[in-house]
């Protein structure tokens, strides 16, 4: 058996996938293994011993000739298409897709064969996206930055492959020691960058945070990492604490050597970033600063003793409490603002209001039969009742299109669309629901128009008996006010 598993993300995506590679290694102990990621983000396949082959997806080569003055369509088409054949002459029987983006769900459907068993995005013949299976179709619902998902990317990718995962799943890979890092015997790690700019802090927050850190750990060291490109904000941070010690080594590491140094650290401090899934692999205790457009519950840490302080943008992080928060830690305190580390289905866990916890409820009882939340506000109800309006004028309209035509009905369906997509808006706690009918729209694939009338019909009641629960209430609320 062959199977190609794509990872076009970035470095902490690719070690967020170790886990299921190795789980799918367990149960496929025969099976030729391989794994396709971009160049750019190859180191982070460095240890990796679950598979058998790795490929580089040239995609900067593949684009080169499109960014001149005058674009070299066919060369970089000729590029693309000897990528894509080298790859489907291999016959893969499994092609899994881990990226769930546009650009891999077109890859995946030109690297299958008639035969070829796929998971996660591809395409149908006509280049319409295609959710072959549930967990596609719950990824396009409910994962991204401004959805309501609780489950971890990590745990999504071992039920995408229906596996459970052991505790040597998550281990730090066997990699010779660099013995040139003259590591302390103690010491704190700060990674003082992040995945993205907007995701980290400024050389000043990081030296205000840490002017409690240097008042109370003066002799525990904090060995600083990073790239050659945060070089200047660590020298910046260093300078800026003269009784600090510091080991940097900020742009003298190479990605695997980041294992070596938070196997024996004590505390790993860090934005969105490469480390932080590294750190779930060594099981270091980890301290996650979650700034901005960021979804924590998909992409915290994993590592057993976990912790996330998070603000909504940078310009409302105050230095002084995150220094704070951080000692305490390190002192084996619990601060109340932190999300922790927690096992089940939901990674981790802060006492909230059933207000904030109201969508992630309604995606249980939408995917694993929980029971409805409670609405608390009656614009819930009101929006719920206005989407059962449009459901049965949706449902009316598909039953007339063998009569009048699609050209006759289309404009009211559209319509259609658009207002059950502005409730959404209006109504976020029903956002988790309008996506689902979304998604299954998405997975009515091409066809005879009779079929696709049907499957659209029962997409719709489908979401009628969702949408029950809140109307019943709407109508409760109707004859308690005797206006029936």
């Amino acid at each position: 058996m062959k199977i190609l598993v794509l990872q076009l993300a970035r470095l902490g995506d690719i070690y967020m996938s170790w886990p299921a590679l190795r789980a799918l290694r367990r149960n496929y102990p025969s099976a030729e293994i391989h794994l396709l990621t971009r160049p750019r983000f190859e180191g982070a396949v460095d240890g990796l011993d679950a598979i058998d082959f790795h490929h580089s997806f040239k995609v900067s080569t593949i684009l080169s000739p499109l960014v001149h003055a005058q674009p070299d369509l066919e060369t970089s088409v000729e590029r693309l298409n000897l990528e894509v054949s080298k790859l489907r002459e291999k016959n893969f029987d499994w092609i899994i897709n881990l990226t769930f983006s546009p650009m891999s769900s077109f890859l995946t459907h030109a690297l299958c064969t008639a035969q070829t068993q796929v998971s996660g995005y591809t395409r149908y013949s006509d280049g319409t996206l295609h959710l072959p299976e549930e967990m596609s179709a719950y990824f396009y619902a409910q994962i991204g930055t401004e959805k309501s998902n609780r489950i971890h990317l990590a745990d999504f990718f071992a039920a995408l492959l229906k596996l459970d995962y052991v505790e040597s799943d998550w281990t730090a890979p066997n990699l010779e020691l660099n013995e040139t890092l003259h590591l302390p015997e103690r010491y704190t790690v700060l990674h003082i960058g992040a995945s993205e700019a907007h995701k980290s802090l400024t050389s000043k927050q990081w030296i205000e945070c840490l002017k409690t850190y240097a008042g109370k750990f003066p002799d525990l060291p904090i060995v600083l990492i990073g790239s050659s490109e945060e070089r200047s904000v660590a020298d910046e941070v260093q300078n800026g604490l003269p009784g600090q010690n510091f080991l940097n080594l900020t742009g003298t590491t190479k990605i695997r050597d980041i294992f070596q140094i938070l196997l024996r650290a004590e505390l790993l401090i860090g934005c969105d970033s490469a480390p932080i899934h590294m750190a779930s692999l060594t099981d270091t205790p980890t301290f996650n600063v979650s700034i901005g457009r960021v979804n924590f519950w998909e992409t915290g840490p994993k590592a057993s003793l976990s912790f996330i302080y998070r603000v909504p943008n940078v310009t409302e992080l105050r230095a002084g409490d995150l220094g704070a928060a951080i000692c305490q830690t390190l002192q084996g305190q619990l601060n109340p603002g932190l999300w922790i580390r927690a096992s089940g289905l939901v990674s981790y866990f802060r006492q909230e209001s059933l207000q904030s916890s109201f969508n992630w409820d309604l995606i249980q009882a939408l995917y694993l039969g929980g029971d409805f939340p409670v609405a608390e506000r009656m614009e819930i109800v009101q929006g719920a009742s206005q989407l059962m309006q449009m459901n049965e004028l949706a449902v009316s309209q598909i039953a007339l299109v063998s009569e009048r035509g699609l050209s006759s009905v289309g404009p009211i369906l559209d319509r259609v669309e658009e207002v059950i997509e502005s409730v959404g808006k209006c109504v976020p706690e029903l956002a988790p629901l309008i996506q689902w009918y979304q998604a299954e729209k998405v997975r009515i694939g091409p066809g005879a128009l009779s079929s696709l009338c049907e499957q659209a019909t029962q997409v719709h009641e489908r979401f009628l008996k969702f949408l029950k629960p809140y109307a019943l209430i709407q109508t409760m609320k109707v004859e308690e006010d005797g206006k029936i």
